[in-house]
């Protein structure tokens, strides 16, 4: 069984090579948004507890001045990267807002 797959390595490699980028691949993707500035959301407190619509967050999104706005529901799953010019707004099942913050 070893002597299988010792001879089945080289294959497996050479079929995985294929998935890693070349460093001559200069075809560029799709363009993220442009991120610029820096977040602020020391000032939305006052927001926690209401009623997350599209006024609100585009009010929330001009106040801390972020680029981008990210809002993550009670039930969902969100990255943990980080991105100083992003609002995060975490809201309950009900579209409450529970939590503001960047990053």
């Amino acid at each position: 069984m070893k002597r299988q797959l010792a001879a089945a390595l080289p294959f497996a490699l050479a079929a995985l090579s294929g998935c890693i980028p070349s460093a001559e691949n200069t075809e560029a993707g799709p363009n993220p948004p442009e991120l610029t500035g820096s977040c602020d959301a020391s000032g939305l407190a006052y927001a926690v507890g209401q009623t997350l619509t599209t006024e609100i967050e585009a009010k929330l999104k001009s106040e801390a001045k972020a680029s981008v706005v990210r809002v993550a529901p009670h039930d969902g799953v969100i990255t943990m990267d980080y991105s100083p010019a992003r609002l995060n707004i975490f809201t309950d099942e009900a579209s409450k807002i529970i939590r503001i913050n960047c990053g």
